[in-house]
């Protein structure tokens, strides 16, 4: 869906066309914690309970390519493709580790250094979060959505999944220096998913109609 929807915007807005198959480098951040979600917090101070306090992120860096294809069909397969090599990786367990050693021994200076730099060399980061899966109330209040935000990263785009109530919400936080028009990106990715959606129907549709017809 992102690939599908930056191709998109891409096309839309630059002069010069990319070149096709162009890759675009993107940082996965990962929860690696074994135990997501909350846990009861009598278990978690009881000693050698095996709750861990906190998340443990890891990262990988997840390339994307740039297309014209008209089957919108094929930028889910190329992404599952990618995705299943990076779930049999130890990518993400391996970064999050050696930032776990580097912080004992040299502190968060030298982390935050190699972490920005990681940044640096990137186009953007994706995250996924998941949040409650039924409403949840402060003080009496009801929480109708949740929002994620991250500064001070040296990328023009970060986009955020964040699940909450049986819902998921993309969202999207850009330098509007480098993208002046974050709409015009929100409604490409948009436009990229509806259309997946619909040839995921029609195929299944089609597929129905032919073991129909076989039996």
């Amino acid at each position: 869906m992102i690939s599908s929807g930056l191709s998109r915007y891409l096309n839309l807005r630059m002069a010069i066309k990319p070149r096709e198959g162009l890759q675009i480098t993107v940082i996965e951040m990962v929860n690696l914690r074994k135990q997501p979600g909350l846990q009861d917090l009598t278990n978690m101070m009881r000693n050698k309970s095996g709750s861990r306090w906190g998340n443990q992120i890891g990262l990988f860096l997840l390339p994307l390519h740039y297309h014209k294809d008209v089957d919108a069909l094929r930028y889910v397969k190329r992404a599952k493709a990618i995705l299943d090599q990076k779930k049999q990786s130890w990518e993400a367990q391996f970064s999050y580790w050696v930032g776990h050693i580097v912080m004992s021994l040299f502190g968060p200076k030298v982390v935050s250094f190699f972490t920005y730099r990681i940044f640096c060399n990137t186009s953007f980061m994706i995250s996924n979060i998941v949040g409650p899966q039924e409403e949840i109330m402060i003080a009496g209040n009801p929480i109708t959505f949740l929002r994620a935000n991250v500064s001070s990263l040296p990328h023009a785009i970060t986009m955020h999944m964040v699940s909450y109530a049986g819902r998921a919400d993309m969202q999207i936080l850009v330098a509007k220096e480098i993208i002046p028009d974050p709409q015009v990106l929100a409604k490409c990715i948009q436009d990229a998913l509806l259309e997946m959606k619909d040839a995921a129907t029609a195929l299944a549709t089609t597929n129905s109609i032919e073991e129909g017809n076989f039996s």
